[in-house]
């Protein structure tokens, strides 16, 4: 009587044939690159590995190994195209998403840099018209010393320096930094905001108030978000469209003074990032 095939034997591959381990492996890759062209993450380790598993294929019967390699050939095929819908699809997008969120950090600095400036302004009073100790913000040209306050003495030194020199806008004077414009306005009489340091402030007003807007420079460069910040470190973004008459980019199209709270714009702002608003401001007495 023959005695039972052992489980060595059981799994060993007949005389003249690959091993089933390579059988196995060649099938996995296959499964894996196919998959790869719907599942775009699977496409570099895909690609890979069936790379490495077309070089170390053993030696073996001409015909098996012409078989194997035509399913490999296959594979790499399939795992081409899902990389490249891996790079089309998430590479490329991620890396302009993070170019993206790159910019909006910068700019968001460049805002809250200027409302400390405002800050330093409110602590020290660097104008006080009502002499309470309390200093009315200032327009960018005053925090940068470009301009003297409120047409009077430059402050020295100026509490935001290596600023460039102002452009103007069809909103005022802004200055262009990172691809975007900057400007601060600061109520004026009679009611609204203004950025124009000739007209009339009302420095009350102005010792608890200011907006400060940033924009993109110039259209089809990318940028495509203007931004919002307030004395309550209140920050807004909205979309910069390519269509007339709210395009939100260049010097002559830039948001109005009054564009975060007047009835008609209001609703084209949204919260940055779920930001919190500080809930009262820096000095107020206790």
């Amino acid at each position: 009587m023959r005695a039972p095939a052992s489980l060595t034997d059981a799994t060993a591959p007949a005389p003249g044939s690959l091993p089933r381990w390579v059988l196995l492996r060649v099938a996995l890759l296959c499964s894996a690159s196919a998959l790869s062209v719907v599942v775009t993450k699977l496409a570099l380790f895909a690609a890979v590995g069936t790379l490495l598993g077309f070089v170390s294929l053993p030696s073996g019967p001409p015909r098996a190994v012409r078989a194997l390699r035509l399913a490999l050939s296959i594979a790499a095929m399939c795992a081409t195209l899902g990389t490249f819908r891996f790079l089309v699809l998430e590479a490329v997008p991620g890396m302009v998403e993070g170019g993206t969120s790159a910019t909006e950090q910068r700019v968001v600095s460049r805002l809250r840099e200027i409302l400390f400036a405002e800050d330093a302004w409110r602590k020290q009073a660097f104008f006080d018209p009502d002499g309470d100790h309390v200093g009315s913000a200032g327009f960018l040209g005053e925090l940068t010393g470009e301009i003297g306050a409120r047409g009077g003495d430059r402050v020295e030194p100026a509490v935001l320096e290596s600023y460039p020199k102002l452009v103007s806008t069809r909103l005022g004077p802004a200055a262009e930094i990172g691809g975007y414009l900057i400007i601060v306005c600061l109520p004026k009489q009679g009611g609204g905001y203004t950025a124009v340091p000739s007209d009339p402030v009302d420095d009350e007003r102005a010792e608890r108030g200011f907006y400060v807007y940033a924009w993109p420079a110039q259209r089809g460069t990318g940028l495509d978000l203007a931004y919002f910040l307030d004395e309550h470190e209140r920050i807004m973004l909205a979309d910069s469209r390519d269509s007339e008459p709210r395009r939100l980019a260049g010097v002559d199209a830039p948001p109005s003074c009054d564009d975060v709270s007047a009835s008609a714009t209001s609703p084209d702002w949204r919260v940055w990032r779920h930001k919190v608003p500080r809930a009262t401001l820096p000095f107020d007495a206790k």
